[in-house]
């Protein structure tokens, strides 16, 4: 690769972050999913719960869009380069879905965590695309965190996991929220 294309590649990138406000919106919306888990975990049975979750899980994209949209940014920004890595980032998704029902149909309880862990690790490609160590945080943070959690424990413990999870993703907006205004400013 020679420096030109690098350097036009950097450029790129940190356009699709500006206008995109790095996808804020995105880790948002999943904030607001594993709140919502949180709260099923406490009124409902493991496996109830967790098929609930399932389908709370179709109004994360669309959330995430509108709360990207209110903080500035517009997730459908286009890059000739860009546009279809991210698309493949976003369709990787979609390849967790086997793990989560076969955990799901050996133990609901296991679910949440295994969720956690699959939808946290999603957001690692984007700390190279957006340049941010907010998300390299998040993907880290659950990963980490849970994997403790569960060691410590013995016990899938999914009450406690969503919560454990929200803070996570509470603290990476927060940075991700910081490192926004310094790309704006600088």
């Amino acid at each position: 690769m020679t420096d030109a294309f690098l350097l036009a590649l950097q450029a790129e990138r940190r356009r699709v972050s500006t206008i995109t406000q790095r996808g804020i919106g995105m880790p948002a919306a999943g904030l607001l999913f594993w709140l919502a888990v949180a709260w099923l975990t406490r009124h409902f049975p493991a496996p109830r719960a967790v098929l609930y979750s399932f389908f709370l899980t179709g109004l994360v994209f669309p959330v995430g869009v509108a709360l990207t949209r209110v903080a500035g940014g517009n997730l459908f920004a286009r890059s000739a380069g860009l546009t279809p890595l991210g698309l493949l980032l976003a369709a990787l998704q979609i390849f967790f879905w086997p793990i989560i029902v076969l955990v799901y149909a050996l133990s609901p309880a296991w679910t949440p965590w295994a969720m956690a862990i699959l939808f946290g690790s999603h957001f690692l490609p984007y700390a190279w695309l957006h340049r941010s160590r907010a998300y390299a945080f998040l993907s880290a943070s659950v990963a980490v965190s849970l994997t403790v959690l569960a060691l410590a424990a013995r016990a899938p413990m999914p009450e406690i996991v969503p919560l454990i999870t929200a803070a996570c993703y509470a603290a990476s907006i927060v940075w991700m929220w910081f490192e926004n205004r310094a790309l704006v400013s600088g």
